[in-house]
């Protein structure tokens, strides 16, 4: 069985447990501290981050995007890349502006202070922090709204790995108190609607909000 190196409420983490659900791919997941540079984090995934992949031979492999294509590639169905060359570029770019620019500029400031400073780690929360990135969220979800239009999906009408892939962004600033404003961002708010109510998503999702509310406690 395959096993990935994680840990809840990382989107990056979630992305790839994602893509394993709607292929319906047995795992197992092996709860690992991202903190922890220790070798053994670091002989299945170089640069200390997660998640990490092992496959059935124990061959490791790192970082949520490779893994991804690994896994399409290995289980095809349900096609989770489009056909199209010229779209399967445009997934490979949501992928990229979820994981290049929403997750440094966002998910790093907004929910790791709110989050794991402030809840996880104990550490309080430096509010400018947050402020600085919710000053940067508007310009993300504009682009998003303005790619979206009238369109179900991000991508070749088709739910695509660029639909996982930003939409496990805006999960980790929902846990963090921050919703898409409807108002402003119609689009964008039935879309992210729409998604995490796909029943490999929403079932993470409740995981997360499992483990936010047992810190709360």
């Amino acid at each position: 069985m395959l096993k990935i190196y994680g840990a809840l409420l990382s989107p990056f983490v979630r992305k790839v447990r994602c893509v394993l659900s709607e292929k319906q791919v047995p795992y197992e997941l092996v709860a690992t501290n991202p903190f922890d540079k220790s070798g053994d984090l670091l002989k299945r995934s170089p640069l200390g981050r997660i998640p990490a992949l092992e496959d059935e031979q124990g061959r490791p492999l790192a970082d949520s995007t490779v893994i991804v294509e690994y896994l399409e590639e290995r289980f095809p169905t349900p096609a989770l890349f489009p056909r199209d060359p010229y779209e399967r570029g445009r997934m490979r770019w949501f992928d990229e502006y979820a994981d290049g620019g929403m997750a440094p500029s966002l998910t790093a400031k907004i929910f790791f202070q709110r989050v794991i400073s402030a809840k996880l780690i104990k550490g309080g929360c430096d509010e400018a922090v947050v402020q600085s990135g919710l000053k940067e969220l508007p310009t993300f979800l504009a682009y998003l709204e303005g790619e979206l239009g009238g369109r179900h999906y991000l991508v070749a009408e088709a739910f695509t790995l660029a639909d996982v892939s930003v939409a496990c962004q805006l999960v980790n600033l929902r846990h963090a108190g921050v919703e898409v404003d409807r108002e402003k961002f119609p689009a964008v708010a039935a879309w992210f609607e729409r998604i995490v109510e796909r029943p490999s998503l929403k079932a993470l999702v409740e995981q997360d909000q499992g483990f936010l509310s047992r810190l709360s406690a």
